[in-house]
């Protein structure tokens, strides 16, 4: 593979995944509430899902029909 194909989807690929895979503080606390073992990969994709977006949890809990 030449040298600059890779440079430049490295180049790509940074924008995607820009902040580095940080958890916010928010979003860590939330988790370590909801769920039993905070330390997991479930856990750790709730949790990044909800500093994107902190709707993500509402309704979640008593919601009847």
């Amino acid at each position: 593979m030449c040298s600059t194909t890779y440079t430049k989807r490295r180049k790509k690929m940074r924008r995607y995944y820009k902040s580095g895979g940080k958890i916010c503080a928010k979003g860590k606390s939330w988790a370590k509430r909801t769920f039993d073992t905070y330390p997991s990969a479930y856990a750790n994709m709730a949790a990044s899902k909800y500093c994107k977006d902190p709707n993500y949890a509402k309704g979640s809990k008593g919601k009847k029909k």
